[in-house]
């Protein structure tokens, strides 16, 4: 019982930390609040689950019921507000996983699911959950798999909203993402290093 109220402690603290996020791109970036896709259905989340034979992490699976990733037109960078990756839906993860799970699967375990992307069309890296332990990690499609970090997913939804807070960056557990901050850039939230944005009309939050 007590792992139980753990899980549901935790899913609620990620879903609080996606709604505080979800206002403040309301408020400040409204082209980039429009990218978000409404919550998958019990059904949906159910269904998915009995397609892999195992149990989606429970902060993810709390959060996708309330917003179900970015539309899959969004990558033009106004849904990439996750330090420039984008949240994908969770058909288009578990499609995702369909497809890479003979060669990564030996590698990750059974349990990886994809979580985010640098695009939702034509992901090539992005990051990854561990279902079972609930630990993130790393994707490129060229690359060899990242091993799982410490960070899970409401750690990363808590380190996004610190950032647009504070104006911190660099937080996926990606190779080669460095020295980017949150910004906005014509009603969008994007990230850019400040010392070379390749944005036109992008300004720092901080």
């Amino acid at each position: 019982m007590g792992d139980q109220h753990d899980a549901g402690d935790d899913a609620g603290r990620a879903v609080a930390l996606r709604r505080e996020l979800t206002a403040r791109l309301a408020d400040r970036a409204p082209f980039s609040a429009a990218c978000l896709r409404p919550g998958a259905g019990e059904e949906a989340l159910v269904r998915m689950e009995a397609r892999m034979g195992f149990a989606l992490d429970p902060e993810l699976r709390a959060v996708w019921a309330v917003n179900d990733g970015i539309v899959d037109d969004a990558d033009s960078g106004a849904g990439l507000f996750l330090d420039q990756h984008a949240l994908l839906p969770v058909a288009t993860a578990v499609d995702i996983r369909d497809d890479l799970c003979d060669s990564f699967d030996e590698e990750w375990g059974r349990l990886w699911l994809p979580l985010t992307t640098n695009e939702v069309n034509e992901p090539w890296m992005g990051s990854t959950i561990d279902c079972g332990s609930g630990r993130l990690g790393s994707l490129a499609m060229e690359d060899a798999p990242g091993g799982a970090g410490e960070m899970s997913f409401a750690g990363l939804l808590a380190a996004v909203v610190e950032a647009v807070k504070e104006g911190r960056g660099a937080l996926m557990p990606s190779p080669g993402r460095s020295g980017t901050v949150p910004g906005l850039a014509d009603g969008a939230l994007v990230w850019q290093d400040p010392r070379e944005p390749l944005v036109a009309n992008w300004a720092p939050l901080h």
